[in-house]
């Protein structure tokens, strides 16, 4: 956590709205000074890519505003995203988490919210564990193993797809939902209620840069904690757990135990993880991707032609269009990058979109093109991505490929909607299409 990175559990309704008001207030000030990152945080920038230009035009890290340094070059993004020395947390002791920002305070704010620090802004070693102890079902040989069952329950879901559909609402959000749920193992009864809170969750990534609504913020943090809840209560039930499908999250309970007694802990991490960030960045990068094929007939044709190329559609999007735009770390210590001295305590924002555009490390970086062989981008390097990343890459992979095959022919009905205030990830709220005959 950062100093007044606050917990909405922990305030009243109008310390909350205040602290959520000036942090905003305090982005838009820097904006209308001209600030590149305040520009991008504020989530209104039509021309994103003309602010990059700008930042990428100075060497290595740019310093936005007093200790917040940010970077739009390729190799300085990788190197970022990498170096453990770069965490969650500034230094020290913890600080209180109900600090209200105000417009008075004597530091830069770094980070907004907290919706759960202990899962979603751990360190490097710790997504390193949890990496190792679930592999065996979410690492990348056990999700390639089940593709064909994503693409069974992908199938089902487009077959019912006519006429006028929404591709977030009808099909990718509950696609994915559902096939993260078989891939937990989680029952009838905790499924059921996964699925009624997840949307709600959207924001979760976003609220830790770009203040949310009062509302917004309230709906976050219960339907977070209702997910959470929903989730501990099928481990806390032993029957549930040792009953869960083979080859489940929850059914690697038991002999991860035998070895490592933080193995509930970490499987309940590895489960909200899952089910919330993976949730929301698969089902944006199916959008994404659609919507990059249909701006692109000829990638369109392509991938209609061969459908072994959507892996490849979904991993230019993640170039072109990443469902992760920016990535805020801290310097847990004093160290040099990209030439850069940086101070214990300072915020370093890798700015994705922009290193995966930049020409240095892409030809034609602004053409999207499922035949590219450069392809180089840093979209799922940062954490907590890089973690859910091989079940997002399968994900979003057979949901691309079934929609392509069985829907023979798609029109959009205009432009995906996008939630407000989504700068980290340009979230899409809805995406209608038409499945025409």
């Amino acid at each position: 956590m950062t100093r007044y990175q606050i917990d909405p559990r922990l305030c009243s309704d109008s310390d909350l709205a205040r602290h959520l008001l000036t942090a905003r207030g305090v982005q838009w000030m820097h904006g209308e000074r001209g600030v590149p990152l305040a520009l991008l945080l504020r989530g209104l920038e039509s021309d994103r890519h003309a602010l990059y230009e700008e930042i990428r035009r100075r060497p290595g890290l740019s310093s936005s505003h007093v200790g917040v340094w940010v970077t739009a070059g390729h190799p300085a993004a990788a190197a970022a995203l990498s170096d453990p020395r770069l965490g969650a947390r500034a230094p020290g002791p913890k600080p209180r988490r109900n600090q209200v920002f105000t417009n008075d305070a004597d530091t830069t704010l770094k980070h907004v919210m907290t919706v759960d620090d202990g899962t979603l802004e751990l360190e490097h070693d710790a997504y390193e564990r949890l990496a190792r102890h679930t592999g065996p079902v979410l690492g990348a040989a056990a999700v390639e193993a089940r593709t064909r069952s994503f693409g069974d329950l992908f199938e089902r879901r487009a077959d019912g797809l006519t006429g006028r559909f929404d591709l977030m609402d009808d099909y990718a959000r509950p696609g994915v939902t559902a096939a993260l749920a078989d891939v937990i193992g989680l029952p009838a009864g905790a499924r059921e209620r996964v699925e009624a809170l997840i949307a709600d969750t959207g924001p979760v990534l976003d609220s830790l840069l770009c203040p949310p609504t009062l509302r917004t913020s309230r709906r976050l943090v219960g339907a977070y904690d209702g997910v959470k809840t929903a989730l501990a209560g099928v481990l806390g039930a032993g029957p549930a757990t040792s009953g869960a499908p083979a080859g489940s999250l929850l059914a690697e309970v038991p002999r991860l135990a035998a070895d490592d007694p933080q193995a509930e802990a970490d499987v309940l991490t590895a489960g909200l993880l899952t089910l919330v960030v993976g949730t929301h960045l698969a089902s944006n990068l199916v959008c994404g991707t659609v919507h990059a094929l249909l701006r692109h007939p000829g990638q369109l044709a392509l991938v209609r032609d061969d459908g072994s190329l959507a892996g490849a559609a979904v991993e230019e999007t993640l170039r072109y269009a990443p469902p992760v735009r920016l990535v805020s770390r801290v310097a847990r210590e004093d160290l040099q990058l990209a030439g850069t001295e940086i101070a214990a305590g300072d915020q370093v924002v890798v700015l994705v979109e922009a290193a995966n555009c930049d020409p240095a490390a892409n030809a034609d970086p602004r053409v999207f093109s499922v035949e590219r062989t450069d392809g180089a981008h840093v979209t799922l390097d940062g954490l907590p991505g890089r973690f859910v990343a091989p079940v997002v890459r399968a994900l979003a992979t057979e949901a691309v490929r079934v929609l392509m095959s069985r829907v023979p022919k798609l029109e959009p009905e205009g432009e995906p909607v996008r939630h407000m205030r989504s700068p980290v990830t340009g979230a899409i709220a809805r995406y209608p299409l038409n499945a025409a005959v």
